[in-house]
C-alpha cells in the first residue's frame, strides 16, 4: 500500500527543518510521497522545500486553516492511504510499515502512533490510546500515559490530528475534517467517532513512533484565552452534531447549560457563556451535520465509546 506524507505548515520553515527530513527519510524506505501543505505561510517555507528537497510536492494556498488544507491535500493525493504530520512532529525511521499492515484491512478507517514527548518521555503525552465518556454534556476525552497500557497494538477512539494514517477512500467518503471546527481543535475527534459509527475501526499502534513538541504551531498564533474558549466551544458543537441518542441528548443540553450558568455566576474560567454564544453562532451547521450523521449511523452512541475502548458489546 502507497501512502502520502502529508505535512501541514504555516509559517514553520524552522520546524519544517527537522521533521520534513525525517518524513522524507521514512517515504523513501518505500514508494511513498511526501507533500507539504502550506497554509498561507509568509516566510520562506517555500524556498527552503524547493532548495533543499525537490522531490517533495509543495501545496501553497491562502490561510485558510488546519481542516481545509488538509482535506485539500488529501483529495489531491495519489495513493491508498494518507498520513497527516503536524510540522512539529519529527518521526521514527520506521514509523510507517505498521500504520500501514492495518490499513490493509477495508474494515479499518485510521490507525494513530505512539507519541512521545522530544526527549522522549511519556509525561503529559497527547495521542495514545485515546477514548472518552460524556460528563457534564461533554465528550471527556482520555489520553492513556501508563507506560504498561501502551505497548500493545488496540481500538481506540480517534487517531490524534498530529500524526495519523487513514485510508483516503474511507476518508474521502466521511467528508474529511468538517469545517465545522474551524480554526482547530475537536475536527479528529470528530472523524474518528463518525468513522466508528459507520462500523469501522481506528486503531492505536505503539510499534510506530512519532515526536511531538504538543502545542508549539498553535501556541505560535493563538495565545491561551483564545484556544481555551476555541476548545470549550468545539466540544458543544461536537455534542450538538454527534450525540444522537436521544435521552442522552436531552441530558447533555441540559448539563451544558447548567455549566454554563455557574460560570455566570462565580465568574470562573475559561468562561463557558462565550464559548455557548460562540456555539449558537455555528448552530445551523451544527444541525445540518447532525442530520448527515443521522443518516448513516450504524452504531449508537454508547456502542461507539465501548468499541473506542477496545470492549465488546
Amino acid at each position: 500500500m502507497r501512502a502520502t506524507l502529508i505535512i501541514v505548515n504555516h509559517n514553520g520553515r524552522h520546524l519544517l527543518e527537522t521533521s520534513l527530513p525525517a518524513a522524507v527519510a521514512a517515504a523513501q524506505a518505500g514508494d511513498h510521497a511526501v507533500t507539504v501543505a502550506d497554509d498561507g505561510s509568509t516566510d520562506d517555507s517555500l524556498a527552503y522545500v524547493a532548495n533543499t528537497f525537490p522531490e517533495v510536492t509543495f501545496l501553497a494556498g491562502p490561510k485558510r486553516g488546519f481542516g481545509p488544507t488538509c482535506n485539500q491535500a488529501v483529495e489531491g493525493a495519489h495513493s491508498e492511504a494518507a498520513v497527516l504530520l503536524n510540522s512539529d512532529v519529527v518521526v521514527a525511521p520506521d514509523f510507517l510499515p505498521p500504520l500501514l499492515h492495518h490499513l490493509e484491512d477495508p474494515d479499518t478507517f485510521a490507525v494513530g502512533p505512539k507519541f512521545l514527548n522530544p526527549d522522549g518521555s511519556l509525561t503529559h503525552a497527547l495521542g495514545n490510546r485515546t477514548s472518552g465518556e460524556w460528563r457534564g454534556g461533554l465528550l471527556s476525552l482520555h489520553h492513556e500515559t501508563d507506560p504498561q497500557r501502551l505497548t500493545q497494538a488496540c481500538p481506540q477512539l480517534y487517531a490524534n490530528g498530529g500524526a495519523m494514517a487513514f485510508r483516503r477512500d474511507r476518508w474521502l467518503e466521511l467528508g474529511g475534517f468538517d469545517d465545522l471546527y474551524h480554526p482547530f481543535y475537536w475536527e479528529d475527534v470528530d472523524v474518528g467517532y463518525r468513522a466508528w459509527a459507520r462500523g469501522w475501526r481506528v486503531m492505536y499502534e505503539p510499534a510506530s513512533v512519532v515526536y511531538h513538541a504538543q502545542g508549539q504551531t498553535i501556541a505560535r498564533l493563538h495565545g491561551t484565552p483564545e484556544v481555551e474558549m476555541i476548545s470549550a466551544r468545539n466540544a458543544m458543537l461536537f455534542a450538538w452534531k454527534n450525540l444522537l441518542d436521544a435521552g442522552p441528548f436531552r441530558r447533555a443540553v441540559l448539563a451544558q447549560a447548567r455549566s454554563t450558568a455557574d460560570d455566570v455566576l462565580i465568574a470562573s474560567l475559561p468562561n463557558r457563556l462565550r464559548a455557548l454564544l460562540a456555539a449558537f453562532a455555528k448552530l445551523r451547521a451544527a444541525a445540518r451535520g447532525r442530520g448527515q450523521e443521522r443518516r448513516s449511523r450504524a452504531v449508537d452512541d454508547a456502542e461507539i465509546l465501548r468499541r473506542g475502548r477496545g470492549e465488546a458489546s
